[in-house]
Formats: C-alpha cells, structure tokens, sequence
C-alpha cells in the first residue's frame, strides 16, 4: 500500500507560468528564463487557476490582449499564487527587458 506523499519531500522548481503565449513568445520566455536557472511551464488560460495554485510559480506571464479581458482575475490569480504577474505588451519586448522581469520574480520568492 503506497504512502501519501511527505510535503518535506517534495522538490519546488522555480518556475514560470506561461498563459497562452504564442511560440514565439513561448521560446522569448524560455530564453529569457535560462539566465536565472527558471523552469517555464506552457499552460492555456481555461486551467491556469488550478495550475498556478498548485504549482506556486514566481511569475506569470501573459500577453496584454489576454491580461486587457480579465485584469483583475489574473491579478487574483497571481496574488493567490504568490506570483508576480507579467503582462507582455508586445511580442518583441527585448529579451533583455523580459530577462529583468523574471530575475526579479526570481529574487522576490527565492
């Protein structure tokens, strides 16, 4: 009989939560991310609430026409989550620009 898992146990991965971002945008992200040594998890918005919870990530990030629907849920979701949230203006913000964002998530939580 298998025992439930030791919370103790458990291994957290500094991660970031990427909502229906484009494959473009997809691998900025993951660029951007390699630098601080951060995970970057694809995820569409429909399950980001159950996803973003129980994987607790450092940021969140999302393009503004997805952020411009909702405001307001994703800033829940990104406080209920312990994340910091990062709106996306424009598929060709500077990598260097998008890198900042994460380190910072990444300094904010570590």
């Amino acid at each position: 009989m298998s025992q439930p898992a030791d919370s103790s146990n458990v291994i957290r991965f500094p991660i970031v939560l990427a909502l229906d971002c484009s494959p473009a945008l997809l691998t900025r992200c993951r660029e951007a991310a390699a630098r601080s040594r951060l995970v970057v998890r694809a995820c569409e918005a429909a399950i980001a609430w159950q996803v973003a919870v129980r994987l607790r990530p450092l940021a969140i990030v999302l393009p503004s026409h997805l952020h411009a629907r909702a405001p307001h849920t994703f800033e829940l979701l990104a406080e209920e989550a312990g994340a910091r949230l990062v709106v996306v203006e424009s598929e060709q913000l500077p990598r260097a620009e998008l890198e900042s964002h994460l380190t910072q998530a990444a300094r904010g939580r570590r």
